[in-house]
């Protein structure tokens, strides 16, 4: 009987507390230009993962929710959110949006037109960096 508890306790421990720390949420803070201090979560689960953020009422919500013109695809600890369509400002722009939790990053690249016009490329104003933090 003492046995069977002791390989049970063994078990836990060898196998599954080496995993738990990946299973934590990761949390970053970000200055984002014309957003302001936004903080970011990787919320990882063990078939899925999803990113959310903390709204000015403090709840967590969804970073990029998957639609006809939005899809998120993750990498090593990086979340990338693909959008078309999508207003900024005057602008219809489409283009990726990169958050790195390993090294704290926010970046987005993007090509737009203004409403009626044509397109341009991302130079100087399609390109956004935030400074971001472990918290």
């Amino acid at each position: 009987m003492l046995s069977r508890k002791f390989r049970k306790i063994l078990y836990f421990l060898v196998f599954l507390t080496p995993a738990m720390p990946a299973f934590a949420d990761t949390e970053i803070i970000c200055r984002v230009k014309s957003v302001g201090q936004r903080v970011f979560v990787l919320d990882s689960g063990i078939f899925s993962s999803n990113v959310l953020y903390k709204n000015k009422s403090g709840n967590l919500v969804d970073w990029c929710p998957e639609t006809d013109s939005q899809k998120l695809s993750f990498g090593r600890g990086t979340a990338i959110c693909k959008f078309s369509g999508i207003r900024l400002g005057n602008k219809l722009a489409w283009g990726e949006t990169v958050i790195d939790f390993e090294k704290p990053s926010w970046k987005r690249r993007y090509r737009f037109a203004k409403l009626g016009g044509t397109w341009k490329q991302s130079q100087p104003g399609g390109r956004e960096n935030a400074t971001c933090d472990h918290r």
